[in-house]
Protein backbone atom coordinates (compact mmCIF):
# COMPACT_ATOMS: atom_id res chain seq x y z
CA UNK A 1 0.00 0.00 0.00
CA UNK A 2 0.96 3.96 -0.33
CA UNK A 3 -0.20 6.77 0.98
CA UNK A 4 0.18 10.61 0.12
CA UNK A 5 -0.58 12.83 2.24
CA UNK A 6 -1.06 16.05 1.00
CA UNK A 7 -1.18 18.71 3.97
CA UNK A 8 -1.45 22.32 2.56
CA UNK A 9 -1.21 25.31 4.63
CA UNK A 10 -4.29 27.90 5.14
CA UNK A 11 -7.23 26.25 3.50
CA UNK A 12 -10.85 28.03 3.51
CA UNK A 13 -13.09 25.70 3.25
CA UNK A 14 -15.36 28.17 1.51
CA UNK A 15 -12.93 29.50 -1.33
CA UNK A 16 -12.63 25.72 -2.45
CA UNK A 17 -14.33 25.15 -5.70
CA UNK A 18 -16.00 22.15 -5.13
CA UNK A 19 -17.53 23.95 -1.80
CA UNK A 20 -18.38 27.16 -3.90
CA UNK A 21 -18.50 26.93 -7.93
CA UNK A 22 -15.81 29.57 -8.06
CA UNK A 23 -13.42 27.66 -10.19
CA UNK A 24 -10.52 28.52 -8.09
CA UNK A 25 -9.44 24.95 -7.47
CA UNK A 26 -9.67 23.14 -10.36
CA UNK A 27 -7.12 20.43 -9.62
CA UNK A 28 -8.62 19.84 -6.08
CA UNK A 29 -11.93 19.74 -7.27
CA UNK A 30 -10.56 16.52 -9.52
CA UNK A 31 -9.36 14.79 -6.85
CA UNK A 32 -12.54 15.75 -5.19
CA UNK A 33 -14.75 13.94 -7.09
CA UNK A 34 -12.77 11.10 -6.84
CA UNK A 35 -12.68 10.75 -3.16
CA UNK A 36 -15.16 10.80 -0.05
CA UNK A 37 -15.18 14.36 1.14
CA UNK A 38 -15.53 14.78 4.50
CA UNK A 39 -17.89 18.17 4.75
CA UNK A 40 -17.90 18.52 8.19
CA UNK A 41 -14.54 18.62 9.23
CA UNK A 42 -12.60 20.80 11.88
CA UNK A 43 -9.56 21.40 13.03
CA UNK A 44 -8.16 20.35 16.73
CA UNK A 45 -5.36 22.49 17.94
CA UNK A 46 -4.56 25.52 16.74
CA UNK A 47 -2.78 27.05 14.65
CA UNK A 48 -0.16 25.63 12.70
CA UNK A 49 2.48 23.62 14.83
CA UNK A 50 -0.28 22.09 17.40
CA UNK A 51 -2.45 21.42 14.46
CA UNK A 52 0.75 19.26 12.68
CA UNK A 53 1.19 17.70 16.60
CA UNK A 54 -2.23 16.48 16.29
CA UNK A 55 -1.74 14.83 13.06
CA UNK A 56 1.52 13.21 14.34
CA UNK A 57 0.46 11.42 17.10
CA UNK A 58 -3.02 11.13 17.06
CA UNK A 59 -3.90 13.77 20.17
CA UNK A 60 -5.56 16.99 20.67
CA UNK A 61 -2.40 19.35 21.97
CA UNK A 62 -4.41 22.40 22.89
CA UNK A 63 -6.00 21.03 26.52
CA UNK A 64 -2.42 20.72 27.47
CA UNK A 65 0.25 22.75 25.57
CA UNK A 66 0.50 25.39 22.38
CA UNK A 67 3.20 25.72 20.15
CA UNK A 68 5.83 22.95 20.71
CA UNK A 69 8.21 20.37 19.30
CA UNK A 70 7.26 16.44 19.97
CA UNK A 71 7.58 15.11 23.10
CA UNK A 72 10.02 12.44 23.84
CA UNK A 73 7.41 9.78 24.41
CA UNK A 74 5.31 10.85 21.68
CA UNK A 75 4.70 7.65 19.38
CA UNK A 76 4.64 10.30 16.49
CA UNK A 77 2.98 8.66 12.84
CA UNK A 78 6.44 8.64 11.27
CA UNK A 79 7.83 6.52 14.07
CA UNK A 80 5.25 3.94 14.08
CA UNK A 81 5.35 3.60 10.52
CA UNK A 82 8.77 3.13 10.17
CA UNK A 83 9.45 0.91 13.03
CA UNK A 84 6.55 -1.40 12.12
CA UNK A 85 8.02 -5.36 11.00
CA UNK A 86 6.23 -6.62 8.36
CA UNK A 87 5.51 -10.38 7.65
CA UNK A 88 8.38 -12.42 5.85
CA UNK A 89 7.33 -12.35 2.32
CA UNK A 90 5.73 -16.09 1.83
CA UNK A 91 6.59 -18.38 -1.23
CA UNK A 92 5.69 -17.80 -4.29
CA UNK A 93 4.19 -20.12 -7.17
CA UNK A 94 4.47 -22.95 -5.12
CA UNK A 95 8.04 -22.41 -4.50
CA UNK A 96 9.46 -23.72 -1.00
CA UNK A 97 12.16 -21.30 -0.51
CA UNK A 98 11.67 -18.27 0.57
CA UNK A 99 13.79 -15.24 -0.36
CA UNK A 100 15.98 -13.58 2.18
CA UNK A 101 14.70 -9.67 2.51
CA UNK A 102 16.89 -7.09 3.84
CA UNK A 103 15.95 -4.87 6.87
CA UNK A 104 14.93 -2.18 4.70
CA UNK A 105 12.51 -3.97 2.43
CA UNK A 106 10.91 -5.57 5.79
CA UNK A 107 9.94 -2.25 7.08
CA UNK A 108 7.80 0.78 5.54
CA UNK A 109 9.45 3.55 4.01
CA UNK A 110 8.42 7.08 4.68
CA UNK A 111 9.31 10.59 3.37
CA UNK A 112 8.50 14.28 4.43
CA UNK A 113 8.81 16.81 1.61
CA UNK A 114 8.60 20.10 2.57
CA UNK A 115 8.93 24.18 2.56
CA UNK A 116 7.04 24.65 5.93
CA UNK A 117 10.14 26.13 7.79
CA UNK A 118 8.18 25.63 11.79
CA UNK A 119 9.26 21.92 11.53
CA UNK A 120 12.90 23.42 11.93
CA UNK A 121 12.77 26.10 14.05
CA UNK A 122 13.78 26.97 17.97
CA UNK A 123 10.63 25.73 19.86
CA UNK A 124 9.06 23.20 17.55
CA UNK A 125 11.81 21.48 15.46
CA UNK A 126 11.79 17.66 15.77
CA UNK A 127 8.96 16.58 13.44
CA UNK A 128 11.16 15.07 11.01
CA UNK A 129 13.34 12.75 13.41
CA UNK A 130 11.40 9.43 12.32
CA UNK A 131 10.76 9.69 8.69
CA UNK A 132 13.04 7.36 6.86
CA UNK A 133 14.18 10.58 4.94
CA UNK A 134 13.47 13.91 4.93
CA UNK A 135 13.97 16.87 2.53
CA UNK A 136 13.38 20.66 3.39
CA UNK A 137 12.75 23.40 0.64
CA UNK A 138 14.40 26.72 2.07
CA UNK A 139 13.11 30.17 2.24
CA UNK A 140 9.13 30.27 3.32
CA UNK A 141 7.75 33.57 4.95
CA UNK A 142 10.48 33.89 8.28
CA UNK A 143 12.75 31.27 7.30
CA UNK A 144 16.53 32.54 8.13
CA UNK A 145 18.18 31.53 4.79
CA UNK A 146 19.21 34.27 3.37
CA UNK A 147 21.66 37.51 4.48
CA UNK A 148 22.79 38.70 1.67
CA UNK A 149 21.31 42.70 1.18
CA UNK A 150 18.86 43.04 -0.94
CA UNK A 151 15.71 42.79 0.57
CA UNK A 152 12.56 44.75 0.03
CA UNK A 153 11.38 46.99 2.81
CA UNK A 154 8.17 46.89 3.73
CA UNK A 155 6.17 48.87 2.22
CA UNK A 156 3.14 49.41 4.07
CA UNK A 157 3.76 50.04 7.16
CA UNK A 158 0.94 49.61 9.57
CA UNK A 159 -1.23 47.08 7.21
CA UNK A 160 1.32 44.06 6.95
CA UNK A 161 3.19 42.22 8.57
CA UNK A 162 1.67 39.67 9.34
CA UNK A 163 1.90 39.82 13.51
CA UNK A 164 5.86 40.30 13.77
CA UNK A 165 8.20 43.54 13.31
CA UNK A 166 8.33 44.71 9.15
CA UNK A 167 12.41 43.72 9.27
CA UNK A 168 10.85 39.58 8.74
CA UNK A 169 9.22 41.00 5.84
CA UNK A 170 12.75 42.39 4.47
CA UNK A 171 13.80 39.04 5.52
CA UNK A 172 11.54 36.78 3.54
CA UNK A 173 12.08 39.30 0.49
CA UNK A 174 15.76 38.57 0.55
CA UNK A 175 14.82 34.70 0.30
CA UNK A 176 12.38 35.36 -2.89
CA UNK A 177 13.85 37.96 -4.57
CA UNK A 178 15.88 35.14 -7.02
CA UNK A 179 12.69 34.21 -8.65
CA UNK A 180 12.72 34.43 -12.22
CA UNK A 181 9.50 32.25 -13.63
CA UNK A 182 7.05 30.46 -11.92
CA UNK A 183 8.78 27.13 -11.22
CA UNK A 184 11.13 29.21 -8.70
CA UNK A 185 7.94 29.74 -6.43
CA UNK A 186 7.63 27.55 -3.90
CA UNK A 187 4.49 25.54 -4.30
CA UNK A 188 6.47 24.25 -7.76
CA UNK A 189 9.44 24.01 -6.25
CA UNK A 190 8.04 21.64 -3.56
CA UNK A 191 5.53 19.25 -5.88
CA UNK A 192 8.53 19.43 -8.75
CA UNK A 193 11.04 17.58 -5.99
CA UNK A 194 8.02 15.75 -5.03
CA UNK A 195 7.30 14.21 -8.19
CA UNK A 196 10.71 13.10 -8.65
CA UNK A 197 10.80 11.05 -5.31
CA UNK A 198 7.21 9.42 -6.39
CA UNK A 199 8.89 8.35 -10.03
CA UNK A 200 12.31 6.84 -7.97
CA UNK A 201 10.75 5.15 -5.46
CA UNK A 202 7.45 3.90 -7.05
CA UNK A 203 8.36 0.25 -7.01
CA UNK A 204 8.36 0.13 -3.41
CA UNK A 205 5.96 -1.76 -2.10
CA UNK A 206 4.65 0.09 1.51
CA UNK A 207 5.41 3.60 0.92
CA UNK A 208 4.39 6.77 2.79
CA UNK A 209 4.57 10.66 1.70
CA UNK A 210 4.11 13.51 3.71
CA UNK A 211 4.24 16.26 1.64
CA UNK A 212 3.42 19.35 3.70
CA UNK A 213 3.32 22.70 1.69
CA UNK A 214 3.28 26.00 3.56
CA UNK A 215 1.42 27.96 0.88
CA UNK A 216 -1.41 29.27 0.42
CA UNK A 217 -0.36 30.55 3.56
CA UNK A 218 0.14 34.57 3.24
CA UNK A 219 2.45 36.44 2.28
CA UNK A 220 0.24 36.34 -0.66
CA UNK A 221 2.34 37.09 -4.01
CA UNK A 222 2.02 34.81 -6.71
CA UNK A 223 2.78 35.80 -10.58
CA UNK A 224 0.65 38.39 -11.82
CA UNK A 225 -1.44 36.55 -14.11
CA UNK A 226 -2.68 34.59 -11.23
CA UNK A 227 -3.95 37.88 -9.52
CA UNK A 228 -5.26 39.24 -12.75
CA UNK A 229 -7.46 36.53 -12.49
CA UNK A 230 -9.21 37.43 -9.46
CA UNK A 231 -9.03 41.79 -9.64
CA UNK A 232 -6.98 42.81 -12.51
CA UNK A 233 -7.77 46.54 -11.73
CA UNK A 234 -6.56 46.99 -8.87
CA UNK A 235 -4.36 50.25 -8.31
CA UNK A 236 -3.23 50.22 -4.48
CA UNK A 237 -0.46 48.95 -2.28
CA UNK A 238 -0.59 45.82 -2.70
CA UNK A 239 0.00 44.19 0.81
CA UNK A 240 0.76 40.84 0.29
CA UNK A 241 1.04 39.92 4.21
CA UNK A 242 -1.90 41.60 6.42
CA UNK A 243 -0.85 42.45 9.58
CA UNK A 244 -3.41 40.24 11.89
CA UNK A 245 -6.20 41.22 14.24
CA UNK A 246 -8.43 43.63 13.98
CA UNK A 247 -8.34 44.88 10.25
CA UNK A 248 -6.79 47.91 9.36
CA UNK A 249 -7.85 47.93 5.45
CA UNK A 250 -10.20 49.62 3.43
CA UNK A 251 -13.09 47.54 2.34
CA UNK A 252 -11.31 47.70 -1.46
CA UNK A 253 -8.15 46.31 0.29
CA UNK A 254 -9.90 43.68 2.06
CA UNK A 255 -11.24 42.50 -1.23
CA UNK A 256 -8.02 42.88 -3.03
CA UNK A 257 -6.13 40.50 -0.29
CA UNK A 258 -9.36 37.63 -0.73
CA UNK A 259 -8.26 37.96 -4.57
CA UNK A 260 -4.53 37.39 -3.30
CA UNK A 261 -5.53 34.70 -1.54
CA UNK A 262 -7.44 33.14 -4.31
CA UNK A 263 -4.39 33.89 -6.82
CA UNK A 264 -2.18 31.90 -4.61
CA UNK A 265 -4.57 29.24 -4.29
CA UNK A 266 -4.88 28.91 -7.74
CA UNK A 267 -1.14 28.65 -8.39
CA UNK A 268 -1.05 26.02 -5.45
CA UNK A 269 -3.52 24.40 -7.05
CA UNK A 270 -2.26 24.37 -10.26
CA UNK A 271 1.06 22.24 -8.90
CA UNK A 272 -1.27 19.77 -7.03
CA UNK A 273 -2.27 18.85 -10.29
CA UNK A 274 0.92 18.41 -11.57
CA UNK A 275 1.37 15.86 -8.18
CA UNK A 276 -1.76 14.00 -9.45
CA UNK A 277 -1.00 14.13 -12.91
CA UNK A 278 2.49 12.16 -12.50
CA UNK A 279 0.75 9.15 -10.06
CA UNK A 280 -2.02 9.07 -12.84
CA UNK A 281 0.50 8.46 -15.38
CA UNK A 282 3.02 5.97 -13.40
CA UNK A 283 -0.25 4.03 -12.84
CA UNK A 284 -0.46 4.81 -9.20
CA UNK A 285 -3.65 5.25 -8.41
CA UNK A 286 -4.46 1.43 -8.07
CA UNK A 287 -2.64 1.18 -5.09
CA UNK A 288 -2.36 4.87 -3.50
CA UNK A 289 -4.39 6.31 -1.12
CA UNK A 290 -4.11 10.08 -1.18
CA UNK A 291 -4.84 12.28 1.97
CA UNK A 292 -6.14 16.09 1.32
CA UNK A 293 -6.28 18.39 4.67
CA UNK A 294 -5.07 21.18 6.18
CA UNK A 295 -4.57 22.95 9.23
CA UNK A 296 -7.09 25.70 9.63
CA UNK A 297 -8.55 28.73 7.37
CA UNK A 298 -7.69 32.35 7.42
CA UNK A 299 -9.95 36.01 8.55
CA UNK A 300 -10.57 38.00 5.13
CA UNK A 301 -12.75 40.82 7.26
CA UNK A 302 -15.17 38.95 8.71
CA UNK A 303 -16.03 39.68 12.05
CA UNK A 304 -13.62 42.55 11.67
CA UNK A 305 -10.68 40.21 11.71
CA UNK A 306 -8.06 39.58 9.70
CA UNK A 307 -5.35 36.80 9.73
CA UNK A 308 -5.29 34.42 12.71
CA UNK A 309 -6.08 36.57 15.78
CA UNK A 310 -5.24 35.50 19.51
CA UNK A 311 -7.13 36.54 22.66
CA UNK A 312 -3.84 39.30 23.23
CA UNK A 313 -4.29 41.40 19.86
CA UNK A 314 -8.29 40.93 18.88
CA UNK A 315 -11.47 38.75 19.16
CA UNK A 316 -10.11 35.10 18.96
CA UNK A 317 -13.55 33.05 18.39
CA UNK A 318 -12.44 30.54 16.25
CA UNK A 319 -15.65 31.55 13.70
CA UNK A 320 -16.20 28.90 10.33
CA UNK A 321 -13.80 30.55 8.52
CA UNK A 322 -10.83 29.30 10.80
CA UNK A 323 -12.48 26.34 12.39
CA UNK A 324 -14.22 24.58 9.34
CA UNK A 325 -12.07 22.74 7.18
CA UNK A 326 -11.64 21.00 3.63
CA UNK A 327 -10.74 17.35 4.16
CA UNK A 328 -11.04 14.76 1.28
CA UNK A 329 -9.77 10.75 0.88
CA UNK A 330 -8.75 9.05 -2.49
CA UNK A 331 -8.57 5.63 -2.24
CA UNK A 332 -8.83 2.79 -4.83
CA UNK A 333 -11.40 0.67 -3.04
CA UNK A 334 -13.50 3.69 -2.28
CA UNK A 335 -17.37 2.53 -2.93
CA UNK A 336 -18.60 5.52 -4.94
CA UNK A 337 -16.86 8.18 -5.99
CA UNK A 338 -17.45 12.07 -5.05
CA UNK A 339 -19.15 10.81 -1.60
CA UNK A 340 -19.95 13.74 0.53
CA UNK A 341 -19.92 12.73 4.31
CA UNK A 342 -21.56 14.82 6.83
CA UNK A 343 -20.23 13.26 9.95
CA UNK A 344 -18.08 15.35 12.31
CA UNK A 345 -14.23 14.75 11.38
CA UNK A 346 -10.79 15.97 12.58
CA UNK A 347 -6.96 16.16 11.96
CA UNK A 348 -6.00 13.72 14.63
CA UNK A 349 -8.53 11.11 13.06
CA UNK A 350 -5.95 10.52 10.17
CA UNK A 351 -3.06 9.14 12.50
CA UNK A 352 -5.50 6.10 12.82
CA UNK A 353 -6.44 6.51 9.68
CA UNK A 354 -3.23 6.04 8.21
CA UNK A 355 -2.13 3.15 10.13
CA UNK A 356 -5.58 0.91 9.68
CA UNK A 357 -4.59 1.49 5.53
CA UNK A 358 -1.35 -0.21 6.15
CA UNK A 359 -2.80 -2.74 8.48
CA UNK A 360 -1.36 -1.53 11.46
CA UNK A 361 -3.36 -1.57 14.85
CA UNK A 362 -2.57 2.29 16.46
CA UNK A 363 -1.58 2.76 19.94
CA UNK A 364 -3.34 2.83 23.02
CA UNK A 365 -4.30 5.89 24.26
CA UNK A 366 -5.06 8.10 20.86
CA UNK A 367 -7.95 10.50 20.67
CA UNK A 368 -8.36 9.63 16.48
CA UNK A 369 -11.19 8.11 15.29
CA UNK A 370 -10.29 5.51 12.06
CA UNK A 371 -12.03 7.46 9.08
CA UNK A 372 -11.49 3.76 7.02
CA UNK A 373 -15.16 2.50 7.92
CA UNK A 374 -15.72 6.22 6.10
CA UNK A 375 -13.40 4.62 3.27
CA UNK A 376 -14.30 1.21 2.16
CA UNK A 377 -18.52 2.11 3.03
CA UNK A 378 -18.27 0.31 6.18
CA UNK A 379 -19.73 3.03 8.16
CA UNK A 380 -23.17 2.05 8.15
CA UNK A 381 -23.87 3.15 11.87
CA UNK A 382 -20.48 4.00 12.21
CA UNK A 383 -20.16 7.84 13.20
CA UNK A 384 -16.44 8.64 14.45
CA UNK A 385 -17.64 11.24 16.52
CA UNK A 386 -20.80 13.23 18.62
CA UNK A 387 -19.21 16.63 18.74
CA UNK A 388 -15.90 18.27 17.73
CA UNK A 389 -13.90 20.29 20.43
CA UNK A 390 -11.30 22.85 18.88
CA UNK A 391 -9.06 25.59 20.34
CA UNK A 392 -5.91 27.08 20.82
CA UNK A 393 -4.25 26.55 24.45
CA UNK A 394 -5.00 29.08 27.49
CA UNK A 395 -8.26 29.97 25.25
CA UNK A 396 -11.93 29.35 24.40
CA UNK A 397 -12.62 25.61 24.47
CA UNK A 398 -14.92 25.70 21.66
CA UNK A 399 -17.20 22.39 20.85
CA UNK A 400 -19.47 21.88 17.87
CA UNK A 401 -22.62 19.13 17.40
CA UNK A 402 -22.50 20.07 13.75
CA UNK A 403 -25.25 22.28 14.34
CA UNK A 404 -24.84 24.43 17.23
CA UNK A 405 -21.60 25.86 18.03
CA UNK A 406 -20.31 26.91 21.42
CA UNK A 407 -17.60 29.41 22.42
CA UNK A 408 -16.63 28.38 26.13
CA UNK A 409 -14.29 31.05 27.34
CA UNK A 410 -13.51 31.39 31.48
CA UNK A 411 -16.56 32.99 33.35
CA UNK A 412 -14.83 35.88 34.93
CA UNK A 413 -11.58 37.79 34.17
CA UNK A 414 -9.31 35.59 35.50
CA UNK A 415 -7.72 32.84 32.92
CA UNK A 416 -6.18 30.52 35.11
CA UNK A 417 -4.97 27.62 36.45
CA UNK A 418 -3.20 27.29 33.96
CA UNK A 419 -0.25 24.71 32.90
CA UNK A 420 1.93 24.09 30.10
CA UNK A 421 2.73 20.79 30.31
CA UNK A 422 5.77 19.77 28.15
CA UNK A 423 9.12 19.03 29.44
CA UNK A 424 10.26 22.66 28.73
CA UNK A 425 8.74 25.97 28.87
CA UNK A 426 7.01 27.96 25.92
CA UNK A 427 10.04 28.45 23.47
CA UNK A 428 8.17 30.34 20.51
CA UNK A 429 7.86 33.35 19.38
CA UNK A 430 4.57 32.55 18.17
CA UNK A 431 2.91 31.33 21.64
CA UNK A 432 2.16 34.61 23.80
CA UNK A 433 2.32 32.68 26.42
CA UNK A 434 4.86 33.32 29.72
CA UNK A 435 5.91 31.50 32.85
CA UNK A 436 4.94 33.30 36.22
CA UNK A 437 5.98 32.03 39.83
CA UNK A 438 9.00 32.16 41.17
CA UNK A 439 12.54 32.26 39.85
CA UNK A 440 12.26 28.37 39.33
CA UNK A 441 8.43 27.80 38.93
CA UNK A 442 8.82 24.51 37.40
CA UNK A 443 6.58 22.21 39.44
CA UNK A 444 7.28 19.08 38.17
CA UNK A 445 9.14 16.95 35.22
CA UNK A 446 6.44 18.46 32.82
CA UNK A 447 4.41 21.27 34.37
CA UNK A 448 4.65 24.41 33.98
CA UNK A 449 2.76 27.62 35.45
CA UNK A 450 1.63 29.96 32.66
CA UNK A 451 -0.45 33.39 31.34
CA UNK A 452 -1.95 33.39 28.89
CA UNK A 453 -4.14 36.61 27.70
CA UNK A 454 -7.50 36.56 28.79
CA UNK A 455 -9.44 38.73 26.38
CA UNK A 456 -12.91 40.04 26.44
CA UNK A 457 -14.84 37.86 24.62
CA UNK A 458 -17.32 35.87 26.54
CA UNK A 459 -19.04 32.13 25.82
CA UNK A 460 -21.34 32.59 22.55
CA UNK A 461 -23.61 30.03 21.12
CA UNK A 462 -24.35 30.50 16.87
CA UNK A 463 -26.57 28.02 15.17
CA UNK A 464 -24.21 27.46 11.90
CA UNK A 465 -26.78 25.74 10.20
CA UNK A 466 -29.21 28.37 9.75
CA UNK A 467 -26.44 31.35 11.05
CA UNK A 468 -23.23 30.22 8.73
CA UNK A 469 -21.70 33.54 9.29
CA UNK A 470 -22.43 33.37 13.20
CA UNK A 471 -23.51 36.80 13.42
CA UNK A 472 -26.60 36.05 15.82
CA UNK A 473 -25.77 34.99 19.50
CA UNK A 474 -28.35 32.50 20.77
CA UNK A 475 -26.77 32.02 24.16
CA UNK A 476 -29.95 33.81 26.23
CA UNK A 477 -32.38 32.16 23.65
CA UNK A 478 -31.31 28.38 23.89
CA UNK A 479 -29.94 27.89 27.45
CA UNK A 480 -30.81 24.29 27.36
CA UNK A 481 -28.17 23.86 23.87
CA UNK A 482 -25.56 25.79 26.41
CA UNK A 483 -26.13 23.02 29.12
CA UNK A 484 -25.96 20.11 26.30
CA UNK A 485 -22.81 21.27 24.34
CA UNK A 486 -20.70 22.07 28.32
CA UNK A 487 -21.75 18.85 29.09
CA UNK A 488 -19.96 17.45 25.98
CA UNK A 489 -17.17 19.66 26.48
CA UNK A 490 -16.62 17.91 29.97
CA UNK A 491 -17.38 14.23 28.57
CA UNK A 492 -14.64 15.22 25.91
CA UNK A 493 -12.02 16.63 28.49
CA UNK A 494 -12.51 13.61 30.33
CA UNK A 495 -12.27 11.47 27.41
CA UNK A 496 -8.75 12.67 26.56
CA UNK A 497 -8.00 13.18 30.69
CA UNK A 498 -7.16 16.85 30.12
CA UNK A 499 -5.58 18.57 33.22
CA UNK A 500 -8.32 19.02 36.02
CA UNK A 501 -7.71 22.63 36.12
CA UNK A 502 -8.79 23.28 32.36
CA UNK A 503 -12.44 22.33 33.88
CA UNK A 504 -12.12 25.00 36.75
CA UNK A 505 -10.56 27.46 33.98
CA UNK A 506 -13.40 26.87 32.13
CA UNK A 507 -16.12 26.82 34.64
CA UNK A 508 -16.92 23.32 33.87
CA UNK A 509 -16.25 22.04 37.12
CA UNK A 510 -19.58 22.10 38.74
CA UNK A 511 -21.01 19.67 35.80
CA UNK A 512 -18.97 16.53 36.60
Amino acid sequence: MKVVTLLLDTLRYDFMGFNSNQGITPNIDRLAASSIVFDKAYLGSYPCMPARRDLWTGKFEFPFRGWGPLEHDDEDLAKALTTHKWPRIPPLNGDLVRRSITADESRLTSMLITDHYHLWERGSGNYHFDFSGYEFIRGQEYDKWKVEPGGRPNPVEGKQVGHLSSGYFELNQRNVKFRETERDYFPARLMTRAVDWVEKNRERENLFLLIDCFDPHEPFDPPQHYIDLYDPDYKGEEIVWPTYGWNRLTERETDHVRALYAAELTMTDRWVGYLLDKLEQLQLMGDTMIILATDHGHMFGEHGLMGKPWSAIADSNMYEEVSHVPLMIYHPRLQRLGRRVGDLIQLVDLYPTILEAFGIESPAGIHGKSLMPYVLGEDNGYHAREVACYGRFGEALNITDGEWTLFIWPPGEENGPLYWYSQLPPQSQYGAYRVVGPKNPRLSHDRWPVACARGEMQTQLFNIKHDPWQLDDQIIKHPEIVEYLKRCAVRFLRSIEAPPEQLERLGLANLL
